[in-house]
């Protein structure tokens, strides 16, 4: 079993226990024999493995040099808890003899614990009364913050751990990427090719045949959004039967025999849909299926071993988050009774602790750098930069996902080598995850500016109850979650409407500044397009 740093990251790998030998657990650690859950493996400078027998713990493989570390720490997690312990004095070994019943994590005493965020999250969570938060920072890929606050549920009052699993929504349109770059790396694809070449034997309209797979990552493909998802509005997710292959495979021969939502090529239109169309083309080129790809090309290169597409609380040996739909009277806990929907899985049905969305996080700014590494080499990192799910990539901008009832985010300083991830159990909740990733940056990171175009804060701007996704064109906004009950809702607003005009003033004549200070007004004028035509809707707040 191998460990140590990944994708040019020294973030601690998690891993599976292997069968216990004897001799080792109280006599090696002075801990008591626990009955460890997971383990944590945190390199110095290299890979990093321990075992021990009847003797002091031993540290193998770490740079290729006989010598002593001076202190060391060992972490158990054990029940969600971390248990440590530290040594004086550890001898270090070039070989590998990895059988233990518990693997520790050993961290040289040049590299600082984390800062933990937990109290800055607990004044946030105090504000936004959001159930569960957990927030972590990466510099030059290694964990500098990490923090949780909340209940797993508000039904049952469960505390959160960093260790806890919950979705990232459209954030995995990243991981996504990532797993296109890697197949584009190993020759399989390549940024240009076409759906008439990588879907010979699919019966698509010909406005399809020309599109790339650059345009599907960048939301140029024409293909339609499949943003606001029902039974009633989506039957086709809805009615699928069969493995997830089939299902995903049985949907895009339906999605590209629909007429495009634009002309391909020519404007930015958001779609779900085209990120599963992505994923079974990478399931087709490897003859594998897409969540079996995310595991052996994504998940475990980057170390994210509690990751999984699916829901938070699909594989039950991590807990997982419940979640929690937004109403004017708070967040409320809901049972979860959609279905998975396969045929839209890779634009975003991804869960992960919050410890491995900093993984994610630390991988992307290597990307968004143009920094090739183990993970990802020259020829994928060449294009996949300009390639971004939507996102203009600035300096410090966020990037949201979610569901409607978990929400997330992330924010990255490339030039910085920062990545902060956050997560929340509550949906709709960007408002939530903004506060944190502005309080988290000023607290570890406060050289670095705020980004010009930032929102104004929380709660400094009322609140119609929708959110916009406005990435990649300044002239296409688009609504996204819109907060039953709101002011939003009451003007029949709807997910996935385009934002034409505010106020009468086309949305292309308006600067970024103006179109804020207009929603920030107790009355405003939208004309939006929703399925093709212009609609006028008047918001006002209560």
């Amino acid at each position: 079993m191998a460990s140590g740093r990944q994708a040019g990251s020294s973030i601690p790998q998690v891993g599976a226990i292997r069968s216990p030998p004897s001799g080792i657990g109280a006599r090696a650690t002075g801990l008591p024999e626990p009955d460890v859950d997971r383990f944590f493996v945190e390199p110095g400078q290299s890979r990093t493995f321990l075992t021990g027998r009847r003797r002091p713990l031993r540290l193998l493989e770490h740079d290729g040099s006989r010598r002593r570390i001076a202190r060391y720490r060992i972490e158990f997690m054990k029940g969600g808890r971390t248990v440590i312990a530290r040594r004086s004095a550890i001898s270090a070994f070039f070989a590998i003899v990895l059988t233990m019943p518990t693997v520790l994590a050993v961290r040289a005493s040049d590299e600082p614990a984390p800062t933990d965020l937990s109290a800055i999250l607990n004044t946030i969570r105090e504000k936004t009364h959001a159930p569960g938060i957990a927030a972590a920072v990466t510099r030059n890929g290694h964990l500098i913050a990490i923090g949780s606050s909340g209940v797993r549920d508000l039904g049952s009052m469960e505390p959160v751990a960093i260790s806890d699993r919950s979705m990232i929504g459209s954030c995995g349109k990243s991981l996504t990427r990532l797993l296109l770059g890697r197949l584009v790396e190993k020759g399989k694809i390549r940024w240009d090719s076409t759906l008439a070449e990588l879907l010979p034997d699919v019966n698509m309209r010909d406005e399809y045949k020309s599109v790339t797979i650059g345009d599907i990552i960048g939301h140029r493909g024409g293909l339609q959004p499949y943003t606001r998802v029902s039974p009633r509005d989506t039957p086709i997710l809805f009615e699928q039967n069969g493995s997830t292959r089939e299902q995903r495979a049985a949907f895009i021969a339906h999605l590209l025999s629909e007429p495009p939502a634009v002309a391909p090529k020519t404007r930015f239109v958001y779609s779900n849909a085209g990120y599963g169309l992505l994923g079974h083309i990478a399931e087709r080129l490897a003859d594998k299926s897409f969540e079996q790809l995310m595991r052996d090309e994504v998940f475990r290169p980057l170390g994210m071993s509690s990751a999984i597409v699916g829901l938070p609380g699909g594989v039950t040996s991590v807990p997982g988050w419940g979640g929690h739909e937004r109403s004017p009277q708070g967040f409320q806990p809901v049972a979860r009774v959609r279905p998975g929907l396969p045929g839209i899985a890779p634009a975003g049905l991804m869960s992960c602790s919050i410890e491995d969305f900093a993984k994610l996080g630390a991988a992307l700014v290597d990307v968004e750098s143009g920094k090739p590494t183990d993970f990802l080499g020259r020829t994928a990192i060449e294009r996949l930069p300009e390639l971004r799910p939507g996102s203009r990539g600035g300096e410090g901008e966020i990037f949201f996902g979610g569901d409607g009832q978990y929400t997330a985010a992330f924010a990255l300083w490339p030039s910085k080598g920062l990545a902060i991830v956050v997560q929340t159990n509550g949906g709709d909740a960007d408002d939530v995850c903004e506060a944190i990733v502005e309080a988290v940056r000023n607290a570890v990171a406060p050289e670095i500016p705020v980004r010009k175009e930032q929102l104004p804060a929380p709660g400094d701007r009322p609140r119609y109850g929708f959110a916009i996704v406005a990435e990649d064109d300044d002239d296409n906004w688009l609504v996204g979650p819109v907060v039953a009950g709101s002011p939003a809702e009451t003007g029949g607003l709807k997910q996935g409407d385009r934002i034409l005009a505010i106020n009468g003033t086309p949305l292309a004549k308006l600067a970024l500044e103006d179109r804020k200070a207009a929603l920030q007004q107790p009355t405003v004028i939208l004309q939006i397009e929703r399925d093709g035509k212009p609609v006028d809707l008047t918001l006002r707040l209560p």
